[in-house]
């Protein structure tokens, strides 16, 4: 028997996070491709000074460039 191994997704990987985490998270950081790759997981909030926030299981995502 052989078993192959994939590197996790980075959902997955945000998941484990939450789940295993001994610290409080802040927020997540992605890339711009990072985010523009999973944007349809995270929700969408559109704050009151006209712009948007966006967030994985009510923890802010901030995208770096």
């Amino acid at each position: 028997m052989k078993i192959h191994y994939r590197k996790p997704l980075l959902i997955e990987q945000m998941k484990a996070a939450i789940a295993n985490s001994k610290e409080p998270i802040d927020h997540f950081e992605l890339t711009q491709e990072e985010f523009n790759q999973h944007y349809s997981m995270f929700d969408k909030s559109n704050q009151r000074d006209g712009s948007v926030q966006y967030f994985y299981k009510s923890y802010p995502i901030k995208v770096t460039q």
